[in-house]
């Protein structure tokens, strides 16, 4: 079974995320390029386990399997998002807790681009 599509957009995620806390690590801030991995960490992340855990199943006659397949996933995927930015704000001193969520927030929406383009 090949890979899922939408399991490319997390790699872009997270390729674009360590591109951005590389680039601010360099300019001499750590804790705001380890918050900017972090939050797209945060979100890339669950992305991957959404894309494998819900593209398990295809086909007319697996129809309510692979409904039940989103479920779940996306059961996980707000899970592992709740329980990552639980742990991140609970072990991780200091933090830039603004860079953590824009990052967050930009790679929600790198996905929503991507999922659009993916779509066409």
């Amino acid at each position: 079974m090949s890979k899922p599509p939408v399991l490319k957009i997390a790699a872009v995620q997270l390729l674009l995320v360590s591109l951005a806390s590389a680039a601010w690590y360099l300019l001499g801030n750590p804790v705001t390029a380890l918050s900017i991995f972090l939050g797209g960490a945060l979100c890339a992340l669950p992305n991957a386990y959404f894309a494998l855990r819900a593209f398990r199943h295809s086909g007319a006659r697996a129809a309510s399997r692979v409904v039940e397949s989103f479920y779940r996933a996306e059961t996980g995927k707000f899970v592992l998002t709740l329980c990552g930015f639980a742990a991140v704000f609970v072990a991780v001193r200091p933090i830039n807790a603004a860079a953590l969520f824009i990052s967050y927030s930009l790679c929600v929406i790198v996905q929503w681009l991507l999922v659009a383009r993916l779509v066409r």
